[in-house]
């Protein structure tokens, strides 16, 4: 029985991380593609995006799938 919950835990981690990865870049480039073409909009959007999405994933995500670990093992 621990098996299979310890194999069911790595299964939703390795989910949440893929998924997570998939939603951040496919948001990005639907909204950068739909930016006008000034090279100051685009660099001050890429530089807010990547802000924001190393401050979620440093203070929800990484603490998240921590506790996904800690509860496999």
């Amino acid at each position: 029985m621990k098996i299979i919950k310890k194999n069911i835990f790595r299964l939703i981690k390795f989910f949440l991380q893929i998924g997570i990865l998939v939603l951040f870049i496919g948001i990005f480039f639907k909204i950068f593609l739909t930016l006008p073409s000034y090279l100051l909009i685009k660099l001050i959007f890429i530089l807010t995006y990547i802000w924001f999405t190393i401050g979620i994933n440093v203070n929800l995500i990484i603490p998240l799938i921590k506790q996904i670990e800690r509860d496999i093992n």
